[in-house]
């Protein structure tokens, strides 16, 4: 399938009332091979936006792709397997034609990075170290430290700090997601958590954006080489419906302003 009509699958899909695109998720998110002579069809900034192995099936994918159209990008979704040993710097050029942010969705970081093919992890870290954006929800934020978590696992090591897993309710074994009361920038907001870390460890090129209850840092934010990174443990950019689905009550509403805020920090656009 060829980029300009994956571009426009997104556009009709993203257009959608939310009802309607929930309807559509497992039509829509797919991992697709992008060929060479697509990238370059779209004039405007675009957002590569990861699904695969690795990324959550409950929506992590479009829900990153709204948040991105919402900052005023083209949103575009890549799998593991667009770059591989055989892909030439032509072919690596013009997958990141016109982009200003990668960015890695909520999931399982260990499993996103397995997947990825070395070309592709490769080009992601040329990517940001040579201007672009990274924004990662999360999974995202785990994938983006030198070790994922307490794995000991590589990540990308794009950003100037650590990542382990927040406990966000050590009394409750059972709950699996909450909505976490967090600071940010600060203001008190309620955001959609599940599993993702706190950060730790960060030298004094980054800057902290947001903590959890307890003081730990949250969400935060850092040079690399030329580019910018971006990382949040909970998911600003959830939809309503991710906590409507789980039962549970995210009492101000919607945080994806954050996540706009986020792509429009690394990406400069504001």
């Amino acid at each position: 399938m060829s980029i300009p009509l994956v571009g426009n699958l997104l556009h009709t899909v993203l257009m959608m009332p939310t009802k309607l695109i929930q309807g559509w998720m497992a039509a829509f998110l797919f991992t697709f091979m992008m060929t060479a002579s697509g990238a370059s069809a779209h004039p405007k900034p675009v957002a590569l936006i990861y699904d695969g192995e690795g990324a959550c099936k409950e929506d992590c994918s479009l829900s990153a792709a709204l948040a991105a159209k919402a900052a005023g990008l083209i949103p575009m979704i890549v799998g593991p397997k667009v770059l591989d040993e055989t892909s030439t710097p032509r072919q690596v050029a013009q997958l990141f034609k016109n982009v200003k942010v990668w960015i890695q969705p909520g999931g399982y970081a260990k499993q996103a990075y397995d997947a990825m093919t070395p070309k592709l992890r490769e080009s992601v870290y040329e990517f940001i170290q040579n201007g672009g954006g990274y924004v990662g929800f999360c999974a995202g934020a785990f994938l983006a430290s030198p070790l994922i978590g307490s794995t000991g696992a590589p990540g990308l090591g794009i950003f100037p700090g650590n990542t382990f897993p927040y406990d966000a309710a050590p009394e409750r074994d059972d709950l699996d997601f909450s909505i976490e009361k967090v600071t940010w920038q600060g203001k008190i907001r309620y955001v959609f958590f599940q599993g993702g870390p706190y950060l730790d460890d960060l030298d004094s090129s980054a800057e902290i954006m947001a903590t959890y209850k307890d003081g730990a840092v949250a969400a935060a934010r850092a040079p690399s080489g030329k580019g910018r990174v971006y990382i949040s443990g909970p998911h600003p950019e959830a939809p309503l419906w991710w906590s409507e689905e789980d039962h549970v009550t995210d009492p101000d509403g919607s945080d994806q302003y954050l996540a706009v805020q986020m792509i429009h920090w690394v990406t400069r656009m504001r």
